[in-house]
Order: structure tokens, then C-alpha cells, then sequence
């Protein structure tokens, strides 16, 4: 852990599980101090409800992109998201930055079948829902 982080909880999806997160010290809406390697406090929002503000910006990149007049045959999204107690998941400023790298691909495919989820203009998800810590 870097001296100008700290630690918190962060739940899962509201059921009682959560997990520490390392956030950057006077940035993550904590107001209590702890020594190091002690947890500062709980985030304010789960990280389920956090990864849909996340999700909402995805698919808005996505219908944007492939509404396009000439809409690109792949279209691919790499977010650095960051953990805040106060705000929730952050897009960060570049992959680098986040807790957790997003990398999302969607590419023009055939027909959907039955049954599967349709994306917009055609756009398979070939994501398989992957994210990996930074």
C-alpha cells in the first residue's frame, strides 16, 4: 500500500459481502484517518451500483458509435475505473489510474440467434463481461 492511500470497505451488492479497496488518501470522501493498513470506512454505494453508472456510459458510447451514418465493424471501449468512497466507481482519466480495467469489444456479426441479447446495428458482444484489476 502507497503512503498516500488508504483503505476501505466497499460491499458487493448489498447483501452483507464487501471487499477492501485501496483509494488514494484526501480523495475518497473519508473523512476519519487511519494508520496504515487499518480501514478508514465503508463506501457509500455498492460496487453492483456503482458498475452500472459504469455500464450506462458504455452503452451510451456504444449506441453513439454505432448509429454513426458509416458505423465502424468494431467498435472497443477500455475504461479505468476507479473506487470512491463518497462518489462510487469513477471513470479514471486513463486505465493506469483505476482499480479496475474495463475492456469492452463489440464487433458486426451476423444475425443474432433466438434468444440472445440484440446490440445495437448488429454489434455482437465479444466482451465475455471481463474485468481485470489494474
Amino acid at each position: 500500500m502507497s503512503d498516500n492511500a488508504q483503505l476501505i470497505w466497499v460491499p458487493l451488492d448489498g447483501e452483507g459481502e464487501r471487499v477492501v479497496v485501496e483509494v488514494p488518501s484526501g480523495s475518497s470522501g473519508i473523512v476519519r484517518a487511519a494508520r496504515p493498513g487499518e480501514i478508514a470506512g465503508t463506501a457509500a454505494r455498492s460496487l453492483a451500483e456503482s458498475v452500472d453508472q459504469v455500464r450506462a456510459a458504455a452503452a451510451l458510447l456504444l449506441d453513439r458509435m454505432t448509429t454513426m451514418p458509416n458505423p465502424p465493424d468494431t467498435v472497443e471501449v477500455e475504461l479505468g475505473v476507479k473506487v470512491n468512497a463518497e462518489a462510487g466507481a469513477i471513470i479514471a482519466k486513463t486505465a493506469a489510474e483505476g482499480n479496475f480495467t474495463i475492456r469492452l469489444i463489440w464487433e458486426r456479426g451476423e444475425a443474432v440467434a433466438p434468444g440472445e441479447q440484440d446490440h445495437p446495428a448488429g454489434l455482437a458482444d465479444r466482451s465475455g463481461g471481463h474485468t481485470s484489476p489494474s
